[in-house]
Protein backbone atom coordinates (compact mmCIF):
# COMPACT_ATOMS: atom_id res chain seq x y z
CA UNK A 1 0.00 0.00 0.00
CA UNK A 2 1.28 3.49 -1.05
CA UNK A 3 0.94 5.86 1.89
CA UNK A 4 -0.02 9.33 0.47
CA UNK A 5 0.82 12.61 1.94
CA UNK A 6 -2.05 15.18 2.07
CA UNK A 7 -1.33 18.60 3.17
CA UNK A 8 1.70 20.28 5.29
CA UNK A 9 3.92 19.47 7.33
CA UNK A 10 4.02 21.12 11.10
CA UNK A 11 7.63 22.28 10.48
CA UNK A 12 6.31 23.58 7.09
CA UNK A 13 3.72 25.40 8.58
CA UNK A 14 6.11 26.83 11.75
CA UNK A 15 8.42 27.95 8.82
CA UNK A 16 6.17 29.95 6.44
CA UNK A 17 4.41 31.80 10.04
CA UNK A 18 8.06 32.25 10.76
CA UNK A 19 9.19 33.74 7.59
CA UNK A 20 5.78 36.67 7.05
CA UNK A 21 6.35 37.49 10.91
CA UNK A 22 10.00 38.73 9.67
CA UNK A 23 8.19 40.51 6.39
CA UNK A 24 5.62 42.07 8.65
CA UNK A 25 8.23 43.06 11.06
CA UNK A 26 10.24 44.91 8.19
CA UNK A 27 7.60 46.11 6.66
CA UNK A 28 5.92 47.67 9.62
CA UNK A 29 8.37 51.14 10.63
CA UNK A 30 7.94 52.01 7.04
CA UNK A 31 4.17 51.52 7.04
CA UNK A 32 3.33 53.01 9.94
CA UNK A 33 5.84 56.31 8.45
CA UNK A 34 4.29 56.46 5.20
CA UNK A 35 0.57 56.51 7.56
CA UNK A 36 1.77 59.56 9.28
CA UNK A 37 2.98 61.05 5.91
CA UNK A 38 -0.21 60.94 4.46
CA UNK A 39 -1.62 62.92 8.38
CA UNK A 40 0.83 65.65 7.72
CA UNK A 41 -0.29 65.90 4.19
CA UNK A 42 -4.03 66.02 4.95
CA UNK A 43 -3.24 68.78 7.66
CA UNK A 44 -1.39 71.02 5.53
CA UNK A 45 -4.47 70.48 3.07
CA UNK A 46 -6.96 71.58 5.42
CA UNK A 47 -4.57 74.68 7.06
CA UNK A 48 -4.61 75.69 3.43
CA UNK A 49 -8.52 74.94 3.09
CA UNK A 50 -9.21 76.55 6.61
CA UNK A 51 -6.92 79.86 5.26
CA UNK A 52 -8.78 80.22 1.57
CA UNK A 53 -12.40 80.16 3.53
CA UNK A 54 -10.99 82.61 6.27
CA UNK A 55 -9.94 85.02 3.02
CA UNK A 56 -13.55 84.46 1.29
CA UNK A 57 -15.12 85.71 4.78
CA UNK A 58 -12.62 88.17 5.11
CA UNK A 59 -13.49 89.65 1.47
CA UNK A 60 -17.69 89.86 2.19
CA UNK A 61 -18.57 93.26 4.26
CA UNK A 62 -19.51 91.56 6.96
CA UNK A 63 -16.90 89.34 7.65
CA UNK A 64 -13.98 92.17 6.80
CA UNK A 65 -16.16 94.46 9.62
CA UNK A 66 -16.34 91.05 12.29
CA UNK A 67 -12.76 91.11 11.99
CA UNK A 68 -9.91 92.13 14.25
CA UNK A 69 -6.24 91.02 14.78
CA UNK A 70 -5.67 87.56 16.56
CA UNK A 71 -2.36 86.23 17.25
CA UNK A 72 -1.53 82.65 17.60
CA UNK A 73 -5.25 81.60 18.95
CA UNK A 74 -6.12 78.09 18.57
CA UNK A 75 -9.05 77.58 15.59
CA UNK A 76 -11.93 77.16 17.89
CA UNK A 77 -10.60 80.29 20.13
CA UNK A 78 -10.27 82.30 16.36
CA UNK A 79 -13.59 81.13 15.75
CA UNK A 80 -15.35 82.43 19.06
CA UNK A 81 -13.63 85.80 18.75
CA UNK A 82 -14.34 86.65 15.36
CA UNK A 83 -18.33 87.62 16.57
CA UNK A 84 -21.18 85.82 14.88
CA UNK A 85 -20.83 88.06 11.71
CA UNK A 86 -17.75 86.49 10.97
CA UNK A 87 -18.54 82.93 12.32
CA UNK A 88 -22.08 83.34 9.75
CA UNK A 89 -19.57 83.81 7.06
CA UNK A 90 -17.29 80.92 8.01
CA UNK A 91 -20.14 78.67 8.69
CA UNK A 92 -21.34 79.38 4.98
CA UNK A 93 -17.92 78.50 3.48
CA UNK A 94 -17.16 75.39 6.26
CA UNK A 95 -19.44 73.50 8.13
CA UNK A 96 -19.69 74.85 11.37
CA UNK A 97 -19.15 71.48 12.80
CA UNK A 98 -15.97 70.59 10.31
CA UNK A 99 -14.56 74.06 11.89
CA UNK A 100 -15.22 73.82 15.39
CA UNK A 101 -14.22 69.77 15.52
CA UNK A 102 -15.91 66.62 16.66
CA UNK A 103 -16.27 67.97 20.31
CA UNK A 104 -16.16 72.18 19.73
CA UNK A 105 -12.70 71.83 20.77
CA UNK A 106 -11.08 73.37 17.35
CA UNK A 107 -10.25 71.74 14.10
CA UNK A 108 -7.88 69.51 14.76
CA UNK A 109 -5.30 67.65 12.55
CA UNK A 110 -4.46 64.30 12.34
CA UNK A 111 -0.56 63.37 12.16
CA UNK A 112 0.35 62.59 15.83
CA UNK A 113 4.36 63.23 14.86
CA UNK A 114 6.38 65.46 12.35
CA UNK A 115 8.44 64.33 9.77
CA UNK A 116 11.65 64.19 12.71
CA UNK A 117 9.50 62.45 14.79
CA UNK A 118 8.70 64.75 17.24
CA UNK A 119 5.43 64.36 19.11
CA UNK A 120 2.96 66.96 17.48
CA UNK A 121 0.05 68.46 18.65
CA UNK A 122 -2.63 68.22 16.47
CA UNK A 123 -4.34 72.04 17.15
CA UNK A 124 -4.33 74.19 13.97
CA UNK A 125 -2.81 77.67 15.08
CA UNK A 126 -4.40 81.31 13.62
CA UNK A 127 -2.89 84.34 13.69
CA UNK A 128 -4.63 86.99 11.76
CA UNK A 129 -3.13 90.40 11.62
CA UNK A 130 -5.58 93.08 9.48
CA UNK A 131 -3.45 96.00 9.75
CA UNK A 132 -0.89 93.92 7.54
CA UNK A 133 -3.55 91.50 5.72
CA UNK A 134 -1.30 88.55 6.97
CA UNK A 135 -2.69 85.12 7.75
CA UNK A 136 -1.03 82.36 9.38
CA UNK A 137 -1.28 79.05 10.09
CA UNK A 138 0.78 76.49 12.04
CA UNK A 139 -0.06 73.10 13.13
CA UNK A 140 0.71 71.59 16.58
CA UNK A 141 3.36 74.71 17.75
CA UNK A 142 4.32 77.96 16.14
CA UNK A 143 7.36 77.88 14.94
CA UNK A 144 8.54 78.55 11.79
CA UNK A 145 9.12 74.92 10.88
CA UNK A 146 5.43 73.90 11.87
CA UNK A 147 4.19 76.48 9.21
CA UNK A 148 1.51 75.23 7.22
CA UNK A 149 0.31 78.80 5.48
CA UNK A 150 1.52 80.84 3.70
CA UNK A 151 4.37 78.62 3.53
CA UNK A 152 4.72 75.45 4.49
CA UNK A 153 7.40 74.53 6.90
CA UNK A 154 10.11 71.95 7.55
CA UNK A 155 8.65 69.48 9.79
CA UNK A 156 6.13 69.19 7.69
CA UNK A 157 7.20 68.36 4.37
CA UNK A 158 9.66 66.83 1.93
Amino acid sequence: MKKTNKGFSMVELIIVIAIMAILAGALAPALIKYINKSRLSTDVSNAQQLASAIQEALSTDKGNNAASDRTTENSSAFYGAQGADMQTELASILSSAAFQGKNGDGRVGKAKKDLGGNTLGQQFFIELQTSTNSLNIWIGQTDPTHLAYPTVGSSLTD
